[in-house]
């Protein structure tokens, strides 16, 4: 391997790197954009994507309408600040549980947004810190962006059009479908009636319900991004419930204790195996892959000499902004906030080392240590608990997608002191944008269990936080049901991590998932994941050797860009049509509703 060359001009010394006006206004717009969507993505089902490859390929329409083709390195500083708007959206998304504790839970607009731009900042700075050592494990999805950077900057005129093409069609494809998914143009009495088209009836359960299964295209382009393991392991935890959890239960129980039964069983699923599928990751590693094509190291970049200082200084000053928002915030003492930065830096590490090989960032595992292992801390109540879960979840969010943005940077000879700037700018970004949009869709379509937005991550947040702040009552049968589920839940753990068997299993991630958001959801994103495999048998048929692996790279990154796009659509047509109907409900025009 030969030396790496000193990078050339002075811009690679500074702090931040020098685009030009329309690339910022281009990155921040995106960085506020996927925020937005992902509030609504993680509230609905559970699951967020940073959007680092729709950040790519809609960086490089905008740009190339004005005639500005970005280089690789540009388009990485985009996808890096744009995702930085993702992971804070997410995070946004999960504090969003104070809501369903506390309905009138309402501190000011202001205070909230420099609270999560604070921890935005801060996680950043935990993931660079480890950037050196992460980058050499295999990261999926930052593997995958790297690819597609560099064929949309660098390739051939054909090469770069597909994954554009690909977005347009697709997209538009989502938006037109979306629609009648999402609104209703009668009324019920007082309400609004169903959806236009909103889901297909299957087969009925033990209790005579009917299965459905959902049509909107977000669920579909999580599947086909996700695969089916993840489907077929959410749709085996929704249908644990009615055919399961259900006749185990009488009648009373049902009545009264079903809601917990289901929430706790989930929690179980993700709280001790994924324990144990951290430390059986540990065991199993995946080997880091260099895509062919890249060189990465080939350039030397020297840091700035005062970047250590700054960062340092940078990050003292955010973990007190932090501590001081988190007692205004949720009436949480400083030196909590302290001690809960303390433990979840290491905690973010391990999350980062489990993505590094999984794709699946743990994030709520961090939540959850903090609310089982150090509740004594607090005496507030459950929504100063919350605090801490909000602080650590926000770090894990943040500094594990800035391990995948590193990720990229490597693959691609970037800067990673530019990456490291502009991802604080985007958190920024996303936390100004994502405040308000978690307002607006919470006032009109709702929050928790029997709403529009199940929010099944917040709904795992809320019911540690009530348990753990003494609010909770747990049955014997309750206990047990934990109990067995914790310890089969470890058991198929290792299963799911060890090579020979993992590509066959159901996710245990999905299972939790699913048994919170039900059937119809669950059942749709199986669909997309099936979707996916269909499409890979059929581009690899007929083929073997090196053409065979050659049609399923290309099968892989063809259904990951369209099943991107798809969400990606989905979810902005959702948002955009809940902020219209805010607007036309400001001037008393009643054009629309959202279906029940």
């Amino acid at each position: 391997m030969t030396d790496p060359e000193p990078a050339a001009g002075p811009e690679h010394r500074r702090l931040l790197p020098s685009l030009a006006p329309i690339e910022w206004i281009t990155f921040a717009l995106l960085a506020a954009l996927l925020a937005a969507t992902n509030i609504y993505s993680t509230l609905l089902i559970g699951w967020g994507d940073t959007g680092s490859i729709i950040a790519v390929l809609a960086a490089m329409m905008t740009l190339g309408a004005v005639r500005r083709r970005p280089s690789v390195h540009t388009l990485n500083l985009g996808q890096t600040m744009a995702s930085a708007g993702g992971s804070v959206g997410f995070a946004v998304a999960s504090y969003a549980a104070v809501r369903i504790i506390d309905p009138e839970f309402d501190p000011p607009v202001s205070i909230q947004v420099v609270m999560f731009a604070a921890m935005g900042i801060l996680g950043s700075i935990v993931g660079s810190t480890v950037r050196r050592s992460m980058v050499k494990y295999f990261f999926p999805s930052g593997t995958a962006c790297a690819v597609i950077q560099r064929s949309v900057a660098g390739g051939n005129e054909a090469d770069s059009a597909r994954p554009l093409r690909l977005l347009k069609i697709w997209g538009g494809i989502a938006t037109l479908l979306t629609l009648p998914t999402k609104i209703s143009i009668t009324k019920v009495g007082e309400h609004a009636g169903e959806a236009i088209f909103r889901s297909i009836s299957m087969f009925k359960d033990p209790a005579g319900d009917w299965v459905k299964i959902g049509v909107d295209p977000l669920y579909y382009g999580i599947g086909v991004v996700v695969g089916p393991r993840v489907g077929l392991g959410m749709l085996l935890g929704a249908l644990a419930v009615p055919f399961i959890m259900v006749p185990e239960l009488t009648a009373a129980e049902r009545t009264a204790e079903i809601g917990s039964w289901v929430r706790w069983g989930a929690i179980a699923v993700l709280t001790l195996p994924t324990f144990a599928t951290i430390l059986f990751a540990y065991r199993f590693r995946t080997p880091p892959v260099v895509p062919p094509g890249f060189t990465p190291g080939a350039t030397l970049y020297t840091p700035p000499a005062s970047r250590t200082f700054v960062y340092g200084m940078v990050g003292a000053v955010m973990a007190a902004v932090t501590a001081w928002c988190g007692q205004l915030v949720f009436g949480m003492p400083w030196y909590v906030s302290v001690i809960t930065i303390a433990i979840a830096w290491p905690l973010c590490v391990v999350n980062g080392r489990v993505t590094g090989d999984t794709d699946i960032n743990p994030v709520r595992l961090v939540a959850i240590v903090l609310l089982s292992g150090f509740a004594w801390l607090m005496s507030g109540g459950a929504i100063a608990l919350l605090g801490m879960a909000v602080v650590g979840g926000t770090l894990a969010a943040v500094a594990v997608d800035m391990m995948q943005d590193y990720r990229t940077g490597y693959l691609v000879d970037a800067n990673p002191t530019h990456q490291t700037s502009v991802q604080f700018i985007g958190a920024i970004v996303g936390a100004l944008a994502a405040i308000p949009t978690l307002n607006i869709l919470v006032d009109q379509l709702g929050i928790g269990e029997g709403s529009s937005l199940p929010a099944p991550g917040a709904q795992t947040w809320a019911e540690m936080a009530a348990a753990m702040a003494g609010g909770t009552t747990f049955s014997t049968p309750l206990i047990w049901m934990i109990v067995g589920v914790s310890v089969i839940g470890c058991v198929y753990a290792f299963f799911t991590v060890m090579p020979a068997t993992a590509r066959w299993m159901p996710s245990l991630f999905g299972v939790g998932i699913g048994m919170l958001v039900g059937a119809e959801a669950s059942a749709a994103i199986f669909a997309g994941g099936v979707i996916k495999v269909v499409a890979s048998v059929l581009a690899t048929r007929g083929k073997t050797g090196e053409e065979r692996a050659a049609a399923e790279v290309a099968s892989g990154n063809d259904t990951m860009l369209a099943g991107a796009s798809v969400f990606a659509a989905a979810a902005v047509i959702s948002v955009v049509l809940v902020l219209l109907k805010t607007a036309l409900d400001a001037f008393g025009i009643e054009l629309f509703d959202f279906a029940h």
